[in-house]
């Protein structure tokens, strides 16, 4: 009777985590659910313009629409980068460069040799929240981070669309 019972409770265990995985699938292969837009950028100093940055520092940011009204990010540095002072995201220009500010990611001021995670946050955009997810989903964005050394931006990556 004990293994019985032990059996049973053990195939309704598995059954509600099937049916939970199921519920939960988006069929997809990132893990996401559906209908999430995310976005990516590679940041280095040869994206920065109008003037290229010689550095070392390198990182990638993830940008997720999480609703028509609210967006989030992460940016991790990979390789080290010397005080962290602003991240956000820009309006690309027409003639690429600096455009204003979208999204102010207020990321907290680092020291020397800084890596991991820079900032990781979410808001609903200041302003008309269509107009940056439309700027974002044209690829007329991208994350930009300063530091003490190049208050201009020493690494930047331009958002592209991977789900």
């Amino acid at each position: 009777m004990r293994v019985l019972r032990t059996v049973t409770m053990a195939a309704a265990v598995v059954s509600t985590v099937g049916a939970i995985a199921m519920a939960c699938s988006d069929n997809n292969s990132t893990g996401l659910p559906a209908g999430l837009e995310v976005y990516t950028a590679t940041l280095n100093g040869a994206n920065e313009a109008p003037t290229p940055v010689t550095t070392t520092a390198t990182g990638h940011a993830t940008v997720t629409f999480l609703s028509d009204s609210l967006i989030s990010w992460e940016v991790i540095i990979d390789s080290p980068i010397d005080s962290i002072i602003l991240g956000h995201i820009h309006r690309r220009a027409a003639d690429s460069v600096a455009g204003n500010v979208q999204v102010n990611f207020n990321p907290p001021a680092t020291g020397a040799g800084f890596t991991g995670t820079a900032t990781i946050g979410s808001q609903a955009p200041a302003g008309a929240a269509d107009s940056i997810f439309q700027i974002i989903r044209e690829g007329r964005a991208y994350v930009n981070i300063h530091t003490k050394a190049h208050g201009g931006g020493e690494i930047r990556g331009t958002l592209v669309r991977v789900q």
